[in-house]
């Protein structure tokens, strides 16, 4: 292993990184569950401003999910910048989620 690798696995470990490296993965899920249940309660798509996106990473994880192909970004209107809706995909691991958890899982 070169000094680039050895540096890198010693940041990794760090307990700073691990927690981010854990909110990315736990964001994009936690944004996508509050989306497609607020889809499935109003049967449209979600404005931007009622969901809670935590700063840069909120932001990294809308990224992930419309690039997943979990949600689509329409144009907000007069009210929103953005408003998101679930695919079909998005929806169909949302419902599996709430099966696998009996609906207890966790969203911001």
């Amino acid at each position: 292993m070169g000094t680039y690798e050895d540096l890198v696995q010693t940041i990794k470990q760090t307990e700073v990184m691990q927690q981010t490296l854990a909110g990315l993965q736990e964001e994009p899920v936690k944004i996508l569950l509050a989306i497609c249940k607020k889809y499935e309660e109003r049967n449209e798509p979600v404005s931007d401003h009622n969901l809670h996106l935590s700063g840069y990473l909120g932001e990294i994880a809308l990224r992930a999910l419309l690039s997943a192909g979990l949600i689509e970004q329409q144009s907000g209107g007069r009210l929103a910048i953005f408003r998101y809706k679930p695919t079909p995909a998005g929806m169909e691991h949302y419902k599996r989620l709430i099966r696998e958890t009996s609906g207890k899982v966790s969203e911001p």
